[in-house]
């Protein structure tokens, strides 16, 4: 193959790499064909046709951290081969994975690939990472949730729930993410998988560092863990006098599904559907 053959072939795949780490889906469109597939390597499909190709593309070009790093790229015929370093968001952080991706080139568009990728490495945890709790975290834990709620006694009559439970067991059942900044135990969100669903059984911020937006990362960070997962909706509840926190919920996507009244006062149970990646 001559160099000008071998430029036209790996063409569309340079131009989608380009437009991949401009996170452009209009421009990374037009270098894949109408019918085209992509796999995990060697014969999972992922996507069926353009409009399932741009549709998780979207998704993934949300992600604040992406970008692709080609190390070496053959051409034989009308194959194209990369190896990549591709940087990512992934539920635990960001991070980066070794990607091998080969293209199909027909009539200057990619009609197919595969990708095979390695175990994800995180990023060295900056200031503000979120990292899964141990036991040793139990009694931080209840300082934090017992602070996060105290607010709401006077509201309701009583101590929230959340006050009442035991962390130590908490963190031996579920998962419980922690968010430190500058030292100090910010912020807390528990998730429990149930059937088809991700369930945020509880989700708390210091007082001193509310206001600053962290309970919206928590609740994204679990609507990431319920797409890892493979859980298409995310659900929690709490209580109807809460209402700032069933503001912000709403704000954010969450729809109210069924409301249910006990000697504890009216719980609202509330959800939103998550995108799957293939």
């Amino acid at each position: 193959m001559d160099a000008s053959s071998t430029a036209d072939i790996e063409q569309p795949v340079q131009r989608q790499l380009d437009a991949y780490n401009a996170r452009d889906i209009d421009a990374f469109m037009p270098w894949w064909s109408e019918d085209c597939r992509c796999y995990e390597f060697p014969d999972r499909l992922l996507a069926r046709g353009a409009a399932e190709i741009r549709a998780r593309h979207l998704a993934r070009f949300q992600e604040p951290n992406l970008h692709g790093q080609l190390i070496r790229r053959i051409v034989v015929a009308n194959l194209v081969v990369d190896q990549e370093i591709v940087t990512r968001s992934f539920p635990d952080g960001p991070g980066e994975v070794d990607v091998v991706a080969i293209y199909e080139i027909a009539e200057g568009r990619i009609a197919n690939a595969w990708f095979r990728m390695g175990p994800p490495r995180l990023h060295a945890s900056p200031a503000g990472a979120l990292r899964p709790a141990t036991a040793e975290d139990a009694g931080a834990i209840r300082s934090l949730v017992r602070e996060a709620y105290a607010k709401w006694i006077p509201v309701i009559g009583r101590e929230p729930l959340p006050m009442t439970a035991d962390p130590a067991e908490a963190v031996r059942k579920h998962r419980i993410d922690l968010l430190h900044m500058g030292g100090t135990l910010a912020a807390i969100i528990e998730t429990v998988p149930g059937d088809g669903h991700l369930l945020i059984a509880n989700v708390a911020v210091l007082p001193a560092f509310q206001n600053r937006g962290l309970g919206r990362r928590l609740l994204a960070h679990a609507e990431q863990l319920a797409a890892a997962q493979g859980h298409p909706v995310v659900r929690l509840f709490t209580n109807k006098l809460f209402a700032a926190n069933v503001q912000l919920y709403r704000k954010l996507g969450y729809g109210v599904d069924r409301e249910e009244r006990s000697a504890l006062g009216i719980t609202v149970y509330m959800s939103k559907p998550i995108r799957i990646e293939g």
